[in-house]
């Protein structure tokens, strides 16, 4: 029988996740101990919110062998699901831009995960299927939600949005562009079939350790598609799935020694684990969504340590 360890147990850790292990740890402090769990909620932006939304659509289409747009509207009259279509607040002008972007696309990208979903053999799936596992060497349990388990497969919707640029016309008078919104243009990524994200891998090799199904992930863009499988991708192999399961591994022991040392101590965490306070002026790829009051008071807790108390 395996119990969470003590230097979990004083932070009030009760699991942990490959999204938490993702994070840099001046991120993985910042969102889980600096910030209340109600701040952590009001931190989001246009790619996180309708990122959930997607996953939400084309769970909904592929398991109950609907439309997309069924689905989108059975999704937007469902008083259970917070996170819809047509009820998200910007919190600047860009990122506003972009929700309009997605908005606008939002179908093809879903369209295109189902074309991959097609293409896996034919059986039953659930969706977001909760399970959990111990990993040896890591004093705490992974809790994870699978995107779609199968009776062989599993599966994970992994989401490529738009590029959004500020371009506004030189000229009164041209030619309509689809990819333009007034002063906005956008750009869609381009997919590798070679190139599978790492922290993705460790994902699956996460999920193919609990579950014993074979991994697959579905890459969309509103104008491509990539579904990677273990015979087109060798990364996701059961022996090289093994390699990233140590990595995810390691990660988590690293978090749980900086625990350790901090002991309980939530003043002690954060001085481990400090910010790049030049990533939060620039307000990039981390502190995108977070307002701006609660980086106030992240910064002026290291700048003035003298005045904190916690």
């Amino acid at each position: 029988m395996r119990i969470i360890a003590d230097c979990y147990k004083k932070f009030n850790i009760k699991n942990t996740s490959v999204s938490a292990n993702k994070n840099p740890h001046h991120i993985r402090t910042l969102q889980k101990h600096f910030l209340t769990s109600e701040q952590n909620r009001n931190c989001t932006n246009a790619s996180l919110h309708f990122g959930t939304v997607c996953h939400q659509i084309v769970q909904k289409s592929f398991a109950e062998n609907i439309s997309i747009e069924e689905a989108i509207e059975l999704i937007e009259k469902d008083s259970k699901v917070f996170t819809k279509l047509n009820n998200y607040t910007p919190h600047n002008e860009r990122d506003g831009m972009k929700a309009k972007f997605i908005i606008k696309f939002i179908k093809e990208i879903c369209n295109n995960h189902l074309l991959n979903l097609k293409e896996l053999p034919k059986q039953k799936w659930k969706v977001e299927q909760e399970m959990t596992t111990w990993l040896p060497n890591v004093n705490i349990y992974f809790r994870m939600f699978i995107d779609l388990a199968g009776e062989t497969h599993l599966n994970d919707l992994k989401n490529k949005f738009v590029t959004v640029k500020y371009a506004p016309l030189k000229k009164t008078k041209t030619k309509d562009n689809p990819n333009r919104i007034g002063d906005y243009v956008c750009s869609f990524p381009k997919l590798d079939p070679q190139k599978v994200f790492t922290t993705d891998l460790m994902q699956m090799a996460l999920y193919h350790h609990s579950s014993g199904l074979k991994p697959t992930l579905s890459y969309a863009t509103a104008n491509d598609r990539m579904l990677f499988t273990e015979e087109n991708c060798e990364e996701l192999k059961p022996k090289n799935l093994a390699e990233k399961l140590k990595e995810l591994t390691a990660y988590e022991i690293a978090w749980e020694k900086k625990l350790k040392a901090a002991d309980g101590s939530l003043e002690e965490l954060f001085w481990l684990s400090p910010p790049d306070f030049s990533e939060i002026k620039k307000k990039t790829f981390w502190y995108q969504g977070i307002p701006q009051e609660y980086l106030d008071d992240y910064v002026n807790f290291y700048l003035n340590p003298k005045e904190q108390t916690i």
